[in-house]
């Protein structure tokens, strides 16, 4: 009788709370936050709904969009305080109410006052999409034969695949980088800032880099004086409104994510509830580590085989408009694409010696790989981290 007592209990307990007939209805339990989205206009369908919360080891997010009906649920919410808001396409932030899971919280979205309000909250690539390249006629060029050449290189072949182009960041440029005669200097002086000078200037390179400097600064100068997005992007609809997004705050602040890892491809079953891996590459040796089920953050340090190996601090640089003139970059090991082994290793493709590579990978080598293929120099060697020992090991292979 205990027993069955005791789960007559939990469910008392875990009841949901349900909206008021006359109301949309909504049902929510004990760790789930929802209810109703409104504006002057009436039930906001397709908008976000943000639970946001610092109580946690890691600053931690969820966000949902609400139905056609303009009705949310927030689910499995850890214990905490959160802050809630409203955001979506033709909306401004709505003001931030506290909130915690078990409870039904109605909101008031605010429609943006203008059409100018509105578009600082499109993505990025509407934003650039306002970018000019040289017309078809201008080709060929003295680096580039064609448009569609020179479209792929600025899209998903150099500044696009790792900058959000089109971000408050990219679009503007910042009074604290300094004052030019024209936005072109602006430009020259942009790509200068910061560690990554070496791969801003490489990639500026393979365009003709006049001409896409006078691109670039016509694209900030046009946004600079007014322009918007020609395009207006759509609420999620349909199933796009099923969608549940969970946001942890891991990392260094001024290291960056390359790319992470979760489990191996080939056997999705590995590393069930387990850590994310993630790759800092030039930014630091530390390797970011999340637990998604405490919400706690770590990291351990990739060592290097060879002392010698320099680092990305040393990197030539002109002071950044945020972070000013010292190197904020340290990493020696460049770590890049970690993955899962059977045994649930986490292997990297990281740098533990200077690139000179031994004599076994060169020409007139007998080792196999040599013989097809034999590398003077590399970038990067391999390395793993065994999560059960707490060890990284070095290879150089």
């Amino acid at each position: 009788m205990k027993t069955i007592a005791s789960v007559l209990l939990c469910l008392l307990l875990t009841w949901p709370v349900q909206l008021k007939a006359q109301e949309a209805s909504v049902s929510v339990g004990t760790s789930d936050l929802g209810g109703l989205v409104t504006s002057a206009n009436g039930p906001e369908a397709g908008a976000w709904v943000i639970a946001e919360t610092t109580d946690l080891a890691t600053r931690f997010a969820k966000i949902v969009v609400t139905d056609d009906r303009g009705r949310y649920v927030i689910p499995e919410l850890p214990a905490a305080n959160y802050q809630l808001w409203v955001r979506g396409f033709g909306l401004v932030d709505s003001p931030k109410v506290q909130a915690s899971p078990g409870r039904i919280v109605n909101l008031h979205a605010v429609p943006a006052p203008s059409e100018k309000e509105a578009a600082q909250y499109f993505p990025a690539i509407y934003w650039w999409s306002l970018l000019n390249p040289p017309a078809k006629s201008e080709f060929p060029l003295p680096k580039i034969k064609s448009q569609g050449e020179w479209l792929n290189i600025i899209k998903v072949g150099a500044c696009g695949s790792c900058h959000a182009l089109g971000t408050p960041g990219t679009r503007t440029i910042s009074k604290e980088q300094g004052e030019y005669k024209n936005s072109v200097e602006a430009w020259e002086r942009r790509l200068m800032s910061g560690q990554a000078q070496f791969f801003m200037a490489r990639d500026i390179g393979r365009l003709d880099t006049q001409r896409a400097l006078q691109m670039f600064a016509d694209w900030t100068d046009r946004i600079a004086t007014g322009e918007l997005p020609f395009a207006k992007p759509e609420r999620p609809q349909g199933i796009e409104r099923n969608i549940v997004v969970t946001l942890w705050d891991w990392g260094r602040p001024t290291g960056y994510l390359h790319d992470l890892v979760s489990t191996d491809r080939r056997n999705p079953r590995l590393n069930a509830n387990g850590k994310v891996y993630g790759s800092p590459e030039d930014s630091t040796d530390f390797v970011p580590m999340l637990d998604p089920v405490t919400h706690a953050a770590s990291e351990v340090l990739h060592p290097v085989r060879d002392l010698d190996t320099p680092s990305s601090k040393s990197n030539a640089m002109a002071p950044s408009p945020i972070w000013g003139p010292e190197p904020i970059w340290d990493s020696r090991t460049l770590n890049h694409n970690p993955m899962f082994d059977e045994k649930g290793r986490v292997w990297f493709t990281s740098r533990i010696r200077p690139n000179a590579n031994p004599d076994y990978c060169k020409k007139g080598s007998d080792h196999p790989s040599a013989k097809v293929f034999p590398i003077e120099s590399g970038g990067r060697n391999l390395s793993f981290y065994d999560p059960a020992t707490g060890n990284t090991n070095p290879h150089s292979e």
